[in-house]
């Protein structure tokens, strides 16, 4: 029996909403589609990156249709060349199994490295819906099976037991006991109603068993409805140790009389302990998913992303968030604990009974990227597959993935599905340079999509770029009763021979000014109004406001070319991918520091 989760070091974080830049939203380039192949099978439920099946040279995907064939459930993998090109077969290979009516095959999915000795990666498969025998009561056991990555065929099935739905959630550890094979860590949510999350040495994953006979560790939740296990992730030491550590989702743990709040576990395999980070807002379901991420505040270890896509945000509706935990803090029980806090924001109430509940569910998907700008910090992504808005023809389910900088907390942008897409219930941002930009491409999955048919699903892969310019920050009230405003037109570029005028409007007249900008914001007070821009800060040259040609009053305005200054040469740092922050500064005599401000802009330099 696995033991019960013994809490070694307990954190509470009491978990807060902080507002973050929301940069205009635009589809970012769309490089290739894949359908469902048919209606109903949720292709792209998960969707993972895999080695190169066809020697073409490019990473292709593996992708989860569980509801394929009554439930039964498929895998299908699909070429990272015609994601990039549109060139050649979209489907390498296929798997759908023998199965029994909702065993849900392909739900979950993992690469656990050559496991049959023949030199070729293979597949770890979730099939949570698995009945070992209906005439005992032991349905929904859930089950896991091997795929040899060479033959695609089935190598061997380890089930769970007693309504555990094995195989919800699946993450390779690395080789925890140095034995040569990569191990694994599964999830049974279900379990016992508390949840359970298996760890099993990759040697026995040939083997047909049941797999409280082969584990080597096990960890289960403490009280009714915890769900531990809903969600998990592995493959990073965070500890120290030398050997990965396992990130567990525990979303139903309630604590403080907050039901359903959640929690976040980070257990040691090696070393038998855990620690956790608790949620207090009752029903956001905290842990409902989880990713390892990078080191988002430069202390030497990776940090944590997860989801608590039921966070209502005073909204009276289920729009969700994403949360970045310091990993650092949580094993040294030093507040505060979060790095980042993502809330989705505001929504609009529906109008009448008819409308849709803007329940967006943000955080329903999150994942750890790796560095998709270039500036040597990888990004976060947050999925909310039930986002919409209305269109010609009504509420068009569209779904929403928000990118956001690993470097700053900002976000880079938006990327929406097509109408019925719902967009977000998978994300694969590891899939390589698959067009040869110089930046790797990201694939996202909407599983209930009806592009191909309803409940089909839909796998779409997008290139990071073009990223628009946003604004953020307040300006500072001028002498002449005017707010001072940024403007730009167009899209910062290290190649483009247009344009790109960085601006600001209701600027006193006649007077000289400067735009200074550096590679991270702020929200300093300055001469009476607001540094928007952090250190250390670069000077644009001295700009005069023009306007009227006498008296005081608002018709002056600044523009620069912010295109023609990157391609100066003059500032080694403003390389493709990277986030500029900027700032108008002016004088003004008549107002009590004599000086003036305007809002900010935030802009990323494209290829």
């Amino acid at each position: 029996m696995p033991k019960e989760l013994n809490v070694k070091h307990t954190l509470t974080a009491l978990l807060f909403v902080a507002s973050v830049l929301c940069g205009s939203s635009i589809a970012q380039t769309l490089l290739r589609t894949v359908n469902g192949p048919f209606p109903g099978i949720r292709f792209g439920a998960a969707c993972i990156p895999v080695p190169d099946q066809n020697g073409d040279g490019s990473k292709d995907l593996l992708v989860g249709a569980p509801n394929f064939n009554g439930a039964r459930g498929a895998i299908y993998c699909v070429s990272g060349t015609y994601l990039a090109s549109g060139v050649g077969a979209q489907i390498l290979w296929s798997l759908a199994p023998t199965g029994s009516v909702d065993d849900n095959f392909g739900a979950a999915l993992a690469d656990v490295g050559d496991v049959t000795g023949d030199g070729v990666h293979d597949f770890l498969v979730g099939e949570p819906g698995y009945d070992f025998s209906t005439s005992t009561g032991q349905q929904n056991v859930g089950a896991v099976r091997l795929v040899n990555g060479a033959s695609h065929g089935i190598v061997s099935l380890i089930r769970g037991s007693y309504g555990d739905r094995l195989g919800t959630s699946i993450s390779a550890c690395g080789d925890l006991n140095s034995n040569g094979y990569v191990d694994v860590a599964i999830g049974g949510p279900d379990y016992s109603i508390v949840g359970v999350v298996r760890i099993l040495d990759g040697i026995v994953l040939t083997q047909n068993a049941e797999v409280s006979t082969v584990d080597m560790e096990a960890v289960s939740g403490t009280f009714y409805g915890d769900r531990l296990g809903l969600s998990v992730a592995s493959g990073f030491d965070l500890t120290g140790d030398g050997k990965s550590d396992v990130v567990i989702g525990v979303p139903g743990f309630t604590a403080g009389g907050a039901h359903g709040a959640g929690k976040v576990v980070i257990y040691d395999p090696i070393q038998d302990l855990s620690y956790s980070v608790t949620a207090f807002v009752t029903y956001e379901y905290l842990g409902s998913s989880v990713a390892i991420g990078d080191d988002y505040d430069a202390d030497g270890v990776r940090d944590i992303v997860a989801g608590a896509p039921f966070f209502q945000n005073g909204t009276g509706y289920d729009v969700g968030r994403a949360v970045v935990f310091s990993t650092a803090r949580v094993l040294a029980q030093t507040p505060p604990y979060e790095i980042y806090s993502f809330p989705y924001g505001g929504v609009t109430p529906p109008t009448n009974h008819a409308d849709p509940e803007p329940h967006f569910h943000f955080g329903t998907t999150v994942s750890a990227s790796t560095d998709l700008n270039n500036d040597g910090v990888a990004e976060i992504l947050i999925g909310a597959p039930d986002y919409f808005t209305q269109g010609l023809s009504g509420w068009n389910f569209r779904g929403l993935v928000r990118i956001y900088s690993g470097a700053s907390g900002q976000l880079l942008t938006s990327v929406t599905g097509g109408s019925t897409d719902r967009l977000g219930s998978a994300i694969a941002p590891n899939v390589g340079d698959l067009d040869g930009d110089g930046f790797g491409e990201l694939a996202l999955a909407g599983a209930l999509s009806d592009a191909g048919g309803t409940d089909s699903g839909v796998l779409r892969c997008y290139r990071l770029f073009p990223i628009p310019a946003s604004s953020y920050c307040i300006g500072k009230l001028n002498s002449a009763g005017c707010t001072p405003f940024m403007t730009a037109n167009g899209i910062a570029s290290a190649s483009a021979t247009t344009a790109f005028p960085v601006g600001a409007l209701n600027v006193v007249n006649q007077k000289n000014g400067l735009l200074f900008y550096g590679q991270s914001s702020s929200a300093t007070p300055f001469q009476g109004g607001t540094k928007c821009v952090g250190n250390p800060i670069h000077r644009t040259v001295v700009q005069a406001s023009g306007g009227s040609a006498s008296g005081a009053d608002c018709t002056g305005s600044f523009s620069f070319d912010f295109n023609a200054w990157i391609g100066s040469g003059v500032d080694s740092s403003l390389t493709p991918g990277a986030e500029v922050f900027s700032q108008y500064w002016s004088r003004d005599p008549a107002s009590p520091s004599h000086t003036s401000l305007s809002n900010a802009l935030r802009f990323v330099v494209n290829p």
